[in-house]
């Protein structure tokens, strides 16, 4: 039935994440031409270019490679929905809330899972912050915007930078320890767990040159770790996952802390990326999945 669907990918956008964008769209285009499917790939430029996306009887489904604002937030979800387009990913709620890292923050802890501690930028006592910490955007991913404070001098500086915007970051506690993320992916009925990766990056933390940069980051996959603690991390990944509503795949990054040994959530990214250097792809072939076959499967999430 989906040899006969016509299906298009939408990437590009209008986000800072939009050349990372353009390169998962490319991939996921050529991997289902590939396949046979009777495919199309649209760079979203405008906006009135949805209006291409006329309805269900001309697009059949949306394969969306779009990160950041716009594609990946619940607003291009929503204007789906309408047209009675079929589509990948979350749906429009949980795509929405886990774009706003404080959202999920909030969700989570709801649900009895361990965050990494922070508040948005406006809020912060400075009276009370114990250095170092991190500057990230509320709502971005792909590592964009964030940044490392190190004492009061640096936080009154940002503070006097961001004032316009402070309502859009936010500070976290800085963690040390291993920085691993886990994917998730419906197979049929079932959420499948993929092989555990841990990044080792060359720079001080995982930032955006680290994360698309060949060579930049060391790959430990599937990363060391004993039974139990490999089945901890696979139930706070899906206890995550279900607790913010998400469907279909997805990736749910987390710290073991130093300190305690214990994992701590620090964002979920509901369409990761999907280029050369993407953890998902890498993830899944190291679970005996092809980049092929993963698009194909995750095609086929739009339909479950």
């Amino acid at each position: 039935m989906l040899k006969n669907s016509k299906i298009v990918v939408l990437a590009g956008g209008i986000s800072d994440e939009r050349e990372i964008s353009l390169r998962s769209g490319r991939g996921c285009f050529n991997a289902l031409n590939r396949l046979g499917y009777n495919v199309s790939l649209l760079d979203l430029e405008q906006s009135n270019q949805i209006a291409q996306l006329n309805n269900s009887e001309e697009i059949d489904i949306a394969f969306l490679c779009t990160h950041g604002a716009f594609g990946e937030d619940g607003k291009l979800q929503g204007m789906l929905e309408w047209r009675k387009i079929s589509y990948t990913g979350s749906k429009v709620l949980a795509s929405a809330v886990c774009m706003n890292k404080h959202f999920t923050k909030q969700i989570l802890k709801s649900s009895n899972i361990q965050v990494s501690p922070g508040c948005l930028l406006r809020d912060v006592d400075k009276n009370l912050v114990n250095f170092p910490i991190m500057l990230k955007p509320l709502e971005s991913g792909s590592s964009i915007g964030i940044r490392k404070i190190n004492n009061l001098q640096e936080l009154e500086g940002i503070m006097v930078e961001y004032y316009s915007s402070a309502s859009g970051w936010m500070i976290e506690e800085y963690i040390l320890g291993r920085e691993i993320t886990v994917s998730l992916l419906q197979i049929e009925k079932e959420l499948k767990v993929l092989p555990i990766l841990e990044l080792k990056s060359k720079n001080e933390f995982y930032d955006l040159e680290a994360k698309y940069t060949k060579g930049m980051t060391k790959f430990i996959l599937p990363a060391p770790f004993d039974e139990a603690q490999r089945k901890e991390i696979e139930l706070i990944a899906i206890k995550t996952f279900r607790a913010l509503g998400c469907s279909g795949f997805g990736r749910v990054d987390m710290i073991i802390c130093e300190k305690t040994n214990k994992p701590i959530v620090l964002e979920v990214n509901t369409l990761p990326g999907m280029t050369e250097t993407s953890d998902l792809p890498a993830q899944a072939k190291a679970g005996g999945i092809e980049y092929e076959q993963l698009v194909e499967l995750m095609l086929k999430t739009a339909v479950l």
